[in-house]
């Protein structure tokens, strides 16, 4: 299987698409370090239950702490929102990068800017920034939209021997594309069906309302998880857990009776995924981050996750989905959803045989995700040894698939990883 993943992966890099995805990607990495910093500071020590703001105090002990606490908003939603913009820009300009007109590259990514920031804009009439910068955090649509863009310029420009300049009927033809392209996705991103659609799937797969059954919890983590790889930004995992009312009967019964071992619902989204299945975010990332520092060859991947160590801790993994990257990486997304199942699985077994407590206790906001189960059984030992036991099996998960990606480095170069 090693070696069809990383022919896979070779012949996949070589594709236009690919690398234009990839390149993207690398050149954004910085932008999205900041933002994730800003951000990592924001939930801990400015959001109302943030775990510093909790433990210090900092709305009575910090002087300016909501006019500091706004700012820092503002600013990490304008980063995430800009790195969208540019996503969509780079994308379909990386596209059509072999031209040798420079003006029609840039006008295929002032084109898919363009088109893309009307699409996300439509989503709040009054343009309301936060709004606005929820829809770009899906980057596949920006993605999308820089493909299609690019491609299009790609094949008009394929055909004009003359260039777009004196040739009115191709900047004609461009012109109607453009605006069809536009308003399609205009009227379709404007409806939210498909994103309607799918979570009334999810909703009705789950059973929403019941408690659903470990095997449910499984599928809806893995459904999340590769959305995820694949750039769809989504937390349905976690609004479909708090429609389930086991986590509210599981509190009110610790408070009443001071008992951990015999809450009504022991296995829940929190219980498992939350506690176990999400060590340094979506795909068990702090994991990779930690086998990458011990075993990446590849000096940029290095730097990588050097930069990403102190943001997985607190479940942000932006900076290696971009840096290494993650996103689109064939030989990552087989341990990228194993390793959160095999964790939960782990997690499961234990509560279930009641070697380990449920983390049943409501817990400060950015919570770093290796302190979550100790801190909600109310500090129990053995949920904090599962915790790391949870992070070495899922370590040694990706150790392999780190070897493939040396070993692909090895054999071509840097076209993907290098």
């Amino acid at each position: 299987m090693g070696n069809q993943l990383i022919r896979f992966t070779q012949k996949l890099s070589k594709q236009q698409f690919y690398q234009a995805i990839i390149s993207t990607l690398r050149i954004l990495l910085p932008f999205e370090f900041i933002g994730i910093a800003l951000h990592i500071i924001y939930e801990t020590a400015f959001h109302e239950n943030g775990i510093f703001e909790a433990i210090f105090d900092l709305r009575s002990n910090l002087p300016a702490f909501k006019p500091l606490g706004i700012t820092l908003k503002i600013t990490t939603m304008l980063i995430f929102l800009s790195i969208a913009l540019s996503i969509a820009f780079l994308v379909a300009d990386h596209f059509v990068s072999s031209s040798t007109r420079p003006t029609t590259r840039y006008l295929a990514g002032l084109t898919s800017l363009t088109i893309y920031f009307l699409l996300i804009a439509e989503t709040s009439p009054s343009l309301n920034l936060l709004q606005i910068s929820e829809s770009s955090g899906n980057l596949l649509l920006p993605i999308i939209v820089g493909l299609i863009i690019g491609f299009c310029f790609t094949k008009l420009q394929a055909h004009s021997h003359t260039g777009f300049g004196n040739n009115w009927p191709t900047i004609l033809t461009l012109f109607i594309f453009i605006l069809l392209i536009g308003g399609l996705s205009l009227t379709v991103h404007q409806t939210q069906y498909y994103a309607s659609f799918f979570y009334q799937q999810i909703s009705t797969l789950l059973n929403i309302g019941a408690h659903p059954s470990f095997l449910k919890i499984l599928l809806a983590v893995t459904l999340r998880n590769c959305a995820h790889f694949f750039g769809i930004i989504s937390d349905f995992t976690n609004t479909i857990a708090n429609q389930f009312p086991d986590q509210g009967a599981n509190l009110a019964y610790v408070i009443a009776h001071h008992n951990l071992w015999k809450i009504p619902y022991p296995i829940t989204f929190h219980s498992l995924y939350n506690s176990y299945g999400m060590l340094g975010g979506n795909g068990m990332l702090l994991a990779l981050n930690a086998t990458l520092l011990f075993k990446i060859k590849n000096k940029r991947m290095q730097f990588a996750a050097r930069l990403s160590l102190g943001q997985t801790l607190f479940d942000q993994g932006g900076t290696l989905l971009f840096g290494i990257p993650v996103l689109f990486n064939p030989i990552l997304l087989i341990p990228f959803l194993l390793a959160p199942l095999i964790s939960m699985m782990l997690g499961y077994l234990f509560i279930m045989t009641k070697l380990v407590p449920p983390a049943t206790y409501i817990i400060p906001h950015a919570t770093p995700g290796i302190l979550r189960a100790f801190l909600g059984t109310n500090g129990d030992w053995r949920a904090l040894l599962l915790s790391l036991a949870c992070l070495a099996i899922s370590s040694a998960i990706y150790y392999p698939f780190i070897n493939l990606i040396n070993r692909a480095i090895n054999e071509q170069g840097d076209v993907n990883h290098g």
